[in-house]
């Protein structure tokens, strides 16, 4: 069975000077040795502070940065890929928030464990959507995909065997709906990890015009994965208007190699704007 040293983390972050080094501090104590930090529109020294605190904590950090933040989710995919591409031996990739305050590293560490027990499955934790309208239809959708009825394809943390990526682009990391349905098309299981802490759901200082946002995205994500899943008038919404897919496409179009191509035709070939991409060991 794999190691947790085998499991390569994903960070996406805007602005979080104050809390990216005590995320990858607690990832490093999980046993995680090598992070992807997606730097989304950072202009408080986020990176800085990610490389000091990789430094002192001995992981290998690799950044790709965007001068101009890309829309939600966008960050995520773009880790994703970049592990992907960097270690393709890896097991799995971790994908974490960047806002995590706390001493989380052991229960983080329980989680990774538990979900290399189980390699063929992304492992992902349990939740509540803050509307109930909405949360049941997330429950009915995951239930009628076969996955449990607890289960929150979109909450952090999640683990992804990186044999998923073979069979379905990283890429959808960007639209969790879609993420989940077409993971659940080619038959690769989703499972809860019960262990988690449901208090620890970043983003402490979210307003409410932001959280209303995240909610409109929810539903457009449950609207793609229903559609995906079931069928229903249309086809899923592949461009969705609040996703900065475009750039998740240019991004994809750089890669080279083998895994680069993953079956998958990109649509997009200009070179994504004002990003670049650093490694810090």
């Amino acid at each position: 069975m794999a190691d947790v040293r085998d499991v390569a983390g994903a960070v996406a972050a805007r602005d979080e000077v104050d809390r990216i080094g005590n995320v990858l501090r607690q990832m490093a104590r999980a046993g995680v040795r090598r992070v992807v930090l997606c730097a989304n529109g950072c202009t408080d020294g986020t990176v800085r502070e990610a490389r000091r605190a990789a430094d002192a904590v001995r992981v290998e950090l690799a950044v790709v940065e965007f001068q101009q933040p890309l829309g939600h989710d966008a960050p995520r995919a773009i880790a994703a890929m970049e592990v992907w591409r960097r270690w393709p031996e890896s097991a799995a990739v971790l994908m974490v928030d960047a806002d995590w305050r706390g001493s989380f590293g052991p229960m983080l560490e329980d989680l990774l464990r538990d979900a290399l027990e189980h390699p063929k499955a992304i492992t992902g934790v349990g939740g509540r959507v803050r509307a109930v309208d909405l949360d049941r239809h997330w429950q009915r959708i995951v239930c009628r995909a076969g996955a449990p009825a607890s289960l929150c394809p979109f909450l952090l943390p999640q683990v992804i065997p990186l044999a998923a990526f073979e069979r379905v682009s990283p890429r959808f990391v960007a639209s969790p709906g879609l993420f989940f349905a077409f993971t659940r098309r080619k038959g690769i299981p989703w499972r809860v990890y019960e262990g988690w802490d449901g208090r620890l759901l970043g983003n402490p200082a979210r307003d409410t015009s932001a959280k209303a946002r995240v909610l409109d995205l929810l539903r457009e994500d449950a609207r793609a994965a229903e559609i995906a899943l079931c069928g229903g008038s249309g086809h899923p919404p592949l461009w969705p208007g609040r996703r900065d897919w475009q750039a998740v496409e240019a991004w994809m179009s750089e890669m080279r190699g083998p895994r680069a191509a993953g079956g998958v035709t990109t649509s997009c070939t200009d070179p994504p704007p004002c990003s670049r991409q650093t490694t810090r060991a």
